[in-house]
């Protein structure tokens, strides 16, 4: 027979939400972005405060040895799938002149644009946009060293650029 699991009493959650800091707020927002991405009609200040309501609301057991960082992440990344089932399920939207669009037309041109946007964000930074690239078409990361001449550490480095390039580009001043 299987033993329960222990889980964290409202007041002691209470208790653990109440001690966070600044920079545990700051972790926790990038991860609901990470989780939201995807969702047109979601944001990441909606995620969170849907994980946070289900667990305070005591919907959601918190077990008590998984830390907080890795239970909320859970939390938000199922919130978040069962959005997208949602959006896939809901009919058609219909847009303001009354014909019905495609949502996974809608999603391809979304991310057509966001590629778009992405590739002109690294323009100047031609490793990083071959990097870029490569992810988009899913090579692997030998055949984009080898086709951009790089060695692993040219790569990272690139590879590291290309990450707070965009960032800075399509996140700025996201706050909790």
């Amino acid at each position: 027979m299987a033993d329960a699991v222990e889980t964290l009493s409202l007041e002691e959650v209470g208790r653990i939400l109440g001690r966070l800091r600044q920079a545990d707020l700051l972790r926790l927002a990038a991860l609901a972005q990470t989780w939201v991405s995807g969702l047109p009609r979601r944001d990441a200040g909606d995620l969170l405060n849907e994980a946070l309501a289900r667990v305070l609301s005591g919907q959601r057991p918190w077990p008590a040895d998984v830390p907080l960082p890795a239970f909320l992440s859970q939390v938000m990344r199922s919130i978040a799938s069962q959005w997208r089932h949602e959006d896939i399920r809901e009919p058609l939207a219909v847009e303001t002149d009354g014909i019905g669009i495609d949502p996974q037309e809608r999603r391809d041109d979304a991310f057509a644009d966001m590629t778009e946007r992405m590739r002109a964000a690294l323009a100047d930074d031609a490793p990083a946009l071959g990097i870029l690239n490569h992810i988009l078409t899913q090579t692997s990361r030998k055949q984009a060293c080898d086709h951009l001449q790089l060695n692993a550490t040219g790569y990272d480095t690139a590879r590291r650029r290309m990450i707070r390039t965009l960032q800075r580009h399509f996140n700025p001043g996201w706050t909790l």
